[in-house]
């Protein structure tokens, strides 16, 4: 059986990790521990009738349309089933914020950003796409980005 302990710390301290585990399973921890912090936690989702298992840091961004779930890659669409808050939960500890009511996107995909109309922001994306942020979220977008 494992123990798991979580201990809660003040903003102003260095969140860490602390593995305590036997020799035989280092390595593992040592992966499981890595994949967590750089967020390559993986999301299920289906492509032509085939199933994958695709990286948070992989996805530019998540969006719903007519209660269909989308998760957009620099060169794949995939769908999946969940409901658009229920990816904001997956996704809460990442770097995705949410654009809009219908829309996650992943900071680390973002090529530049510039103000728009009515209190909006443009996004560029590393792949080109450009995605609009909504007046509501803008706040949002910047507190990630440190601005």
């Amino acid at each position: 059986m494992i123990n798991i302990n979580i201990h809660v710390i003040e903003d102003s301290k260095e969140e860490t990790i602390d593995i305590f585990c036997h020799e035989e399973h280092k390595e593992k921890m040592q992966k499981i521990a890595c994949e967590f912090a750089d967020g390559s936690q993986k999301i299920t989702c289906k492509k032509d009738d085939k199933t994958y298992r695709i990286r948070l840091d992989d996805i530019f961004y998540i969006e719903t349309v007519d209660e269909h779930l989308f998760i957009y890659c620099e060169n794949d669409v995939y769908e999946n089933r969940m409901r658009l808050y229920e990816a904001e939960q997956l996704c809460e500890d990442t770097l995705f914020f949410k654009a809009s009511k219908s829309m996650l996107i992943n900071i680390k995909k973002i090529e530049n950003m510039k103000p728009s109309l009515s209190g909006r922001f443009e996004i560029t994306m590393i792949n080109g796409e450009k995605l609009l942020v909504s007046r509501k979220y803008v706040a949002d977008l910047k507190e990630k980005m440190g601005l």
